[in-house]
């Protein structure tokens, strides 16, 4: 419970007050100013470095008029979706795990889960990469062997403009990430077991538990992981750099607005309409927060 400090006793806590204003003057400083400093420059034609040219609304314009851009959140958007439904198979997972009876085999799944995330993101992406590799990649050998295309054949997962966003979006199966699992988990073990008696009392089936008691529970956490998600998504770009390189595959086909701003700023050295785009990504998820807080409920 916060206290109230009169100021006259207000020299007494000084060395609280100054814990406060160190690292806030520094997410001032390292956050804050570059929002500030990228709103500001959108209104310029610059260079990053002393080419610096104030154009008005022209960069504004040009987005509106950017065929690509409305592109690129259009794939963006496809990504959104897909991610949302892999939200499901981690909500299963953690249900599943809950309901173990055994303590031990649960701590040993939990481990399991929790082991692939020492393995830095970047290297994830780049095997993903080789599984996709038209010649010796583990999909096409899967498919060699399975039948469904002769020795001989190859598919090109990222080359063919058909096959580039699915591809992408497959990325990752079976989509059961740690964090998502871990989350869900701590939300249903706080569940009371008062509760589950009530429902079995009551001759509630598993179904009827999941949807009725459960799922409602862990709302809190559903929410919390739909938001980061959709932050994360709408402003991701790397794997998609990585995979395709700058130009987002073939025909631009996966360019997602993040490629678009690394692209026009550190390719093609504008800066200002990077900055442009950049303050578009931060109003659209924005409003996708509070979206997902006014129709996500979480009952109390």
């Amino acid at each position: 419970m916060a206290i109230e400090v009169p100021l006259k006793k207000l020299r007494y806590y000084w060395p609280v007050y100054l814990l406060i204003a160190v690292p806030l003057l520094l997410v001032l400083v390292f956050s804050y100013h570059p929002i500030v400093n990228g709103m500001w420059h959108m209104f310029y034609r610059w260079d990053g470095d002393t080419v610096e040219e104030f154009v008005g609304f022209q960069n504004i314009v040009k987005m509106w008029n950017d065929s690509s851009l409305w592109w690129s959140f259009w794939v963006v958007t496809i990504f959104v979706v897909a991610n949302v439904v892999k939200m499901i198979l981690p909500i299963v997972v953690a249900v599943v795990l809950h309901h173990v009876i055994s303590d031990r085999f649960g701590y040993l799944y939990r481990i399991l889960f929790v082991i692939p995330m020492i393995i830095p993101g970047m290297v994830g992406i780049l095997i993903w990469k080789y599984f996709y590799e038209p010649n010796s990649g583990i999909l096409n050998n899967l498919l060699r062997l399975l039948g469904f295309i002769s020795p001989t054949d190859t598919v090109q997962w990222l080359s063919d403009v058909n096959l580039v966003i699915p591809s992408l979006v497959f990325m990752g199966f079976p989509w059961v990430g740690a964090f998502g699992v871990l989350i869900y988990l701590a939300g249903l073990q706080g569940i009371s077991e008062d509760v589950y008696e009530a429902a079995d009392i009551d001759g509630a089936g598993p179904l009827t538990v999941f949807f009725k008691i459960e799922l409602p529970l862990i709302m809190t956490q559903v929410r919390i992981n739909l938001i980061l998600m959709i932050i994360g998504t709408v402003q991701s770009w790397e794997n998609i750099y990585l995979f395709l390189g700058v130009d987002g595959g073939p025909g631009g086909i996966a360019t997602v607005p993040g490629l678009m701003i690394f692209r026009e700023a550190f390719s093609r050295g504008l800066f200002g309409y990077g900055c442009a785009i950049g303050f578009v990504i931060f109003a659209v998820t924005l409003v996708l927060t509070l979206i997902n807080n006014r129709f996500v409920r979480v009952r109390k």
